[in-house]
C-alpha cells in the first residue's frame, strides 16, 4: 500500500493528555512484555559500541517503554553502562520521574517539549526514536535526520508496524480488546486510566483509528533511504532494513551512523 500521511488523535494539541496517557500507558505495556525491538538490540549494540557511545537520546519517549527495555537489554557498551535521556513533545513527567527515580544515574528526563527536528545542543548522545517516526511527513521527517546529521550525532528510528494488512489486520481489530484487558495490570495503577476504559471507553474509538493510522503512516526501508539520499556528506553512512521479531511482526529499522569519530566522549561524537 502507498504511505498515507493522515492524522492521529493523540497528535493533536488539544486531545486531552489523560487519553493519550492511557493509550500511551497500553503501548508501554505491550513493549515491555512482548519485547516486540528485542530483534534490533544486536544491531544497536554495536553500533554504539562503534561510536563508543554510552548515551542515549530517546525523541517521543511516551511513557518510556521500549527504551525502558533498550536500557535493560543493552546494559553496558564496552564495559560502560548506558545513560538514557527521554524526552517528549507532550513529556509525561510524572512516569519520566517516576522512571528516572528507579534509574538513579541511568536515566535522565527533560520536562520541557523537545522538537526532534531541533534537539538541544546540550542532548549529545546516539539519537533513538521507537514508534514515533511514523507521525511525522516526508519533510518533518528528513528533518529530524538533517539535524542529527548536522550535530554529527548517530540516529535509529525503529517502528514494528507496517503497512501489510495480512499482519496487522487482526491486531488492529483486536487492540481495544487487549488494551481492555491489560489496563488493571499497568503498574503504577490509576483510577483515571480504569475510569476512561470501563465506564466511559471513548480512548478506544480512537486508538482503534490511530492504530490503523499507525500502520498507514509507517515508512518502508526503501522510503526511509530516499529520506537519507542527500544527507551522506561528510561520510554520513546510512543502513535501512527489516528484522523478524516475533510471529509475524518485524522491526522496519534506519541506522545513522556519522563518519568522522573522534575520541571517546560521554555522549558519543563531538559535534
Amino acid at each position: 500500500m502507498r504511505r498515507r500521511h493522515l492524522f492521529e488523535f493523540h497528535d493533536l494539541d488539544w486531545f486531552p493528555n489523560v487519553w493519550r496517557n492511557v493509550m500511551t500507558d497500553i503501548m508501554t505495556f505491550f513493549a515491555v512484555k512482548f519485547r516486540p525491538y528485542r530483534a534490533i538490540v544486536p544491531k544497536l549494540k554495536a553500533v554504539l559500541g562503534a561510536l563508543r557511545c554510552r548515551r542515549v537520546v530517546d525523541l517521543g519517549s511516551g511513557a518510556g517503554g521500549p527504551a525502558l527495555f533498550l536500557l535493560e537489554q543493552l546494559g553496558e557498551v564496552n564495559g560502560v553502562p548506558i545513560e538514557l535521556t527521554l524526552t517528549d513533545k507532550y513529556p509525561n513527567v510524572p512516569v519520566f520521574r517516576r522512571l528516572a527515580a528507579t534509574w538513579p544515574g541511568r536515566i535522565s528526563y527533560c520536562e520541557e517539549p523537545v522538537d526532534a527536528a531541533n534537539v538541544p545542543e546540550e542532548l549529545e548522545g546516539f539519537r533513538t526514536l521507537f514508534g514515533s517516526f511514523h507521525h511525522f511527513d516526508t519533510e518533518a521527517a528528513r528533518g529530524i535526520l538533517r539535524d542529527a546529521v548536522r550535530r554529527n550525532q548517530g540516529i535509529g528510528v525503529f517502528e514494528y508496524t507496517e503497512r501489510t494488512l495480512w499482519i496487522w489486520g487482526l491486531p488492529l481489530l483486536f487492540g481495544p480488546l487487549f488494551g481492555w484487558l491489560v489496563v488493571p495490570f499497568i503498574r503504577p495503577f490509576s483510577w483515571r486510566r480504569l475510569l476512561w476504559t470501563y465506564l466511559i471507553p471513548v480512548w478506544m474509538v480512537f486508538g482503534l483509528w490511530d492504530g490503523l493510522v499507525s500502520c498507514l503512516r509507517t515508512y518502508s526501508p526503501r522510503e526511509l533511504r530516499d529520506l537519507t539520499a542527500d544527507l551522506g556528506d561528510g561520510g554520513y553512512r546510512w543502513e535501512a532494513g527489516r528484522v523478524r521479531s516475533f510471529g509475524a511482526c518485524r522491526i522496519t529499522y534506519l541506522l545513522g551512523v556519522p563518519g568522522r569519530v573522534g575520541p571517546a566522549a560521554p555522549g558519543g561524537p563531538p559535534s
